[in-house]
């Protein structure tokens, strides 16, 4: 189930899985003092703090399967050293992940091409009285 709330994006020097579970989210509501909920809204409305950008990549990186140490080094690289609004789409997509989910295309029911299946016939041709 960690797919529909994962997201991977090229991020720095690579592509990354990004994940936040729970625990990880009960820690971003700790470090920002505010829910999960909260903190996309302000991400989505431009009302968010540093702590909201940092945390939310740092947890993602971390819940994606990255060692903290090297994730806190990532953050600060990529994230510190580069215009907020960078940290804040990254951000957004990751914690929008978390909350709304995220579903792979493959999945998507209505994309039959991806699932491997040939698309369902065309309708036939309205009838015209001639």
């Amino acid at each position: 189930m960690a797919g529909v709330t994962s997201v991977d994006l090229d991020f720095g020097d690579g592509k990354y899985t990004f994940h936040l579970d729970i625990p990880r989210l009960k820690e971003l509501q700790e470090k920002t003092g505010s829910g999960p909920p909260e903190v996309l809204s302000r991400l989505a409305e431009g009302r968010a703090r540093i702590d909201d950008v940092r945390e939310s990549i740092r947890l993602g990186l971390i819940g994606g399967g990255a060692a903290p140490l090297a994730a806190k080094a990532l953050v600060e690289r990529y994230v510190d050293e580069r215009p907020l609004i960078e940290g804040i789409a990254y951000a957004t997509l990751i914690l929008g992940a978390a909350i709304i989910g995220n579903k792979p295309p493959e999945a998507d029911p209505g994309n039959q091409s991806a699932a491997g299946s040939t698309p369902p016939p065309a309708a036939p041709p309205e009838a015209t009285d001639a």
